[in-house]
């Protein structure tokens, strides 16, 4: 009866610390999957924000080199205001084909440093957007690896109450066939007794 009560502990211990790191993995990978979504979205406005204000820089420059060009018609006083808009326009265009290469806004990885060390994330891969990535789907793994464990140590914990069930119903049977046993030898002996005796 101690095993069993045993086995049944081990069983529900290993069951409750199974669910526990379940549970603790389902929150770490929650975080890890907001705090990518929360970087994405800091990237995406920072890039909004920077592309805006080079743009809006490239508008004022041009406008000014339009109204010298205007002004002094084929003065070389405007010279100064096309070279400054040129560097901006390749600027513009160098940061527009590094968002595009790398599918990520500008920023993202800062970003996500700083996320990470603020929420105290516990990673094994590269503090970036990529190492978010592969340590979410780590964790996922590991999730659907503690649902199997969780799954088969309910299964033993079934075997083993149905076990002990079976063991204990059995039990009762067994025990009346020994009780019954010696008392029908002694009453057996007793009239074989009587016999000789008459």
């Amino acid at each position: 009866m101690n095993q069993i009560m045993a086995s049944l502990k081990d069983n529900i211990n290993n069951i409750s610390d199974d669910t526990e790191s379940l549970v603790k993995d389902y929150l770490k990978l929650f975080s890890i999957k907001q705090s990518e979504k929360f970087a994405l979205f800091l990237g995406v406005l920072s890039t909004a924000f920077i592309l805006t204000l080079l743009i809006l820089i490239v508008l004022v420059f041009c406008s000014f080199a339009l109204a010298g060009y205007l002004n002094d018609l084929l003065a070389t006083d405007y010279w100064g205001y096309w070279i400054v808009t040129a560097l901006f326009l390749l600027l513009i265009t160098f940061l527009i084909f590094k968002i595009i290469k790398t599918r990520t806004p500008l920023l993202s990885n800062l970003f996500a440093k700083i996320i990470i060390s603020v929420f105290d994330l516990d990673i094994n891969q590269a503090k970036n957007i990529k190492g978010l990535r592969f340590e979410g789907e780590a964790a996922k793994n590991k999730i659907e690896t503690d649902k199997t464990k969780i799954k088969a140590n309910v299964q033993m914990l079934r075997y083993v109450i149905m076990e002990s069930l079976f063991r204990e119903f059995f039990g009762l049977f067994s025990s009346k066939q020994k009780d019954t046993g010696p008392d029908e030898a002694e009453s057996g002996q007793a009239s074989d007794e009587k016999d000789k005796d008459e």
